[in-house]
């Protein structure tokens, strides 16, 4: 965001006097958000994603110049919280996708929480457009060597996601337009991100912070990161073939997910069918490269991402890829011509 550090404040107070009440509100508790230490950064209106700067970590700022000088020149863009400089860990609860059906993720919460004999404690409360909340927690410090907590999905529960280091919440004020259903993918409604609750963001209860470090295979629970390195037993030409695949899953922009994870499938069910890489080995690599999109703010499903998985592994085993005719190791560890 630009700074203009020289422009005087009144002119930015009169700018932000000139737009509406609800303008005004929503601005205002936006620098709220930032005045007790959390990152913000900017969203194009109306919507979830994209981030207005593609390197949104970088601009995530809790400098309530700089978020003034920005919403008061751009009222109608939501705003996001960075979680993971923020110091927090956003527990997401979404609603069935059909009314009066499954139990909801706030319920499926609650029942967990009971089985270790407590109930979740009065914490910082956000309404979501769709009827589902977002419960904000104190992140707690990672033990030396280990990894902040990341994004997950359906890891704790039933309809509960996660949002930890390297994700984003909208910030309540934030606002949807209402989405309808195309192409096989449900309607969303519209609708304002609502304050219920001020109290201030409580510990993350120990039970919760274990079932949020678990991992689980095929649960898409990895943190959002770059998927940087293949396997050390890959060849030096199969581990470049699979990083660049790898790759193209983790620089796909919301539209392009699955089309994208289909095409990464495809390439490495091609090198499994030509005996250079593990059927088993290419799906957990894609699965771990995908689990970031499934965890982040596009609509994109756990279900729909296995599915293009699974689908481009099938169409590239039927046309198998064969190596050039170099000496290297093969996927395990023996020497082939």
């Amino acid at each position: 965001m630009n700074t203009h550090r020289n422009e005087h404040p009144d002119r930015l107070q009169r700018q932000l006097n000139s737009l509406t009440a609800a303008d005004r509100a929503r601005i205002t508790s936006w620098i709220t958000c930032a005045e007790q230490g959390w990152h913000l950064f900017p969203i194009a209106p109306a919507r979830k994603a994209p981030p207005v700067f593609e390197d949104w970590r970088r601009h995530a700022t809790t400098d309530p110049v700089r978020l003034l000088r920005y919403f008061a020149a751009h009222p109608h863009h939501n705003a996001a919280i960075a979680c993971g400089p923020s110091g927090l860990i956003v527990i997401d609860c979404d609603q069935p996708k059909v009314p009066g059906g499954e139990p909801t993720g706030a319920a499926n919460l609650a029942e967990l929480a009971n089985r270790h004999g407590q109930s979740l404690p009065p914490t910082y409360t956000v309404s979501t457009p769709s009827g589902g909340t977002h419960l904000y927690f104190q992140a707690p410090k990672p033990a030396a060597g280990a990894a902040p907590l990341g994004n997950t999905s359906r890891t704790v529960a039933a309809l509960v996601d996660s949002r930890g280091d390297g994700g984003y919440v909208l910030a309540p004020g934030s606002w949807l337009a209402p989405q309808p259903a195309a192409g096989g993918r449900p309607g969303r409604p519209g609708g304002s991100y609502e304050l219920l609750d001020d109290t201030p963001p409580a510990p993350l209860l120990t039970w919760l912070h274990r079932a949020l470090s678990t991992d689980r295979p095929m649960s898409y629970s990895a943190p959002a990161e770059k998927v940087v390195a293949a396997p050390r037993s890959l060849g030096r030409y199969v581990a470049a073939v699979v990083r660049d695949e790898l790759d193209r899953v983790h620089r796909a922009g919301p539209g392009h997910h699955n089309a994208s994870v289909f095409t990464a499938a495809r390439a490495l069910g091609q090198l499994a069918a030509g005996g250079a890489l593990g059927m088993a080995e290419a799906e957990a690599l894609l699965t771990r490269a995908a689990a970031p999109i499934a965890a982040g703010p596009c609509d994109c499903t756990t279900r729909g991402l296995a599915a293009s998985i699974r689908s481009g592994l099938a169409y590239g085993a039927r046309r198998p890829r064969r190596l050039p005719a170099v000496e290297q190791p093969d996927y395990r560890g023996r020497r082939s011509a």
